[in-house]
């Protein structure tokens, strides 16, 4: 591939129903294109039931990685990469990866000229590194009804609690390793996960016996949509804003996905710029 042909870039999330979620999805796109001046930039969801209720609610279409890498060949693009917006690598990444994998077989006009696949946010041990420096900035802020306040903590009285997705594939590690990477840079900062290890009664232990009186809890998500909202911040007794409050904590909320965090797509950036690297070497 030749520097006079950038690669388009199709960037794959599971999706989000909650508009101002999906504004973070819009923003990463803008800082992609800002990266990548001369790439074309689109936008997919793997999550068929978020795609088609939004346009059942007057939406905009938006393109699963299929429809969007075939608007993609169709329109003449022969270098493009998928980049992954998730977490770790599970099970929606791999289905992805799966199809990339299918379509870069094919041959001839309805083929690609390169076609790869970005890994997710974490996928090496530089990336657990550069994402727990990346996040440090926000462990001391909050969010207050829908501002971005600035309130610096004491390690000794505030715990950190991000919380991120967790689940049940064999990624489910990764957030075992970047709650053990947060705890050697930080001081009183946990990571625990709504659907995975540690969960909730793990996370709840750690804090305990961190013997603070306060928590402020971070989406360790993508974009804050639902999961975010209800599941961290809700008032329903089993969210995790309520459990740590029947526990005694005086509870603070920072309700901003990583997206939001420059440093933090920068890190998924980097791993566009390495696919990029394989159209060349062919490694």
């Amino acid at each position: 591939m030749s520097a006079q042909e950038p690669p388009a870039i199709v960037l794959v999330a599971y999706g989000s129903l909650d508009p101002e979620a999906r504004k973070t999805y819009e923003r990463i796109r803008a800082a992609f294109r800002r990266e990548f001046p001369e790439s074309e930039v689109r936008i997919a969801f793997t999550a068929d039931f978020i795609r088609r209720k939004i346009a059942r609610d007057g939406g905009k279409f938006v393109h699963n990685p299929l429809t969007a890498l075939a608007e993609l060949q169709d329109e003449g693009h022969a270098d493009v990469v998928v980049q992954s917006l998730h977490v770790a690598p599970g099970s929606e990444f791999h289905e992805a990866a799966a199809l990339v994998s299918a379509l870069a077989s094919v041959r001839g006009k309805f083929g690609f000229r390169n076609l790869e696949m970005g890994v997710p946010l974490l996928a090496s041990g530089r990336d657990f590194d550069l994402t727990s420096e990346a996040l440090a900035p926000e462990f001391d802020r909050v969010t207050i009804d829908g501002e971005v306040k600035n309130r610096p903590r004491s390690p000794e009285e505030t715990a950190v609690v991000l919380t991120g997705h967790g689940t049940d594939h064999p990624a489910d590690c990764a957030y075992s390793r970047m709650a053990k990477v947060l705890e050697r840079d930080h001081r009183n900062v946990f990571l625990g996960t709504i659907d995975g290890f540690p969960g909730l009664e793990e996370t709840m232990a750690e804090v305990k016996g961190a013997g603070v009186a306060k928590v402020r809890l971070i989406p360790f998500l993508v974009v804050a949509g639902g999961h975010a909202k209800k599941d961290l911040a809700g008032e329903d007794p089993r969210s995790w804003k309520c459990s740590f409050e029947r526990a005694g904590f005086e509870v603070e909320v920072h309700l901003r996905g990583i997206g939001e965090n420059p440093r933090v797509v920068g890190v998924f950036a980097e791993h566009t710029k390495m696919a990029v690297e394989r159209f060349r070497t062919g490694e």
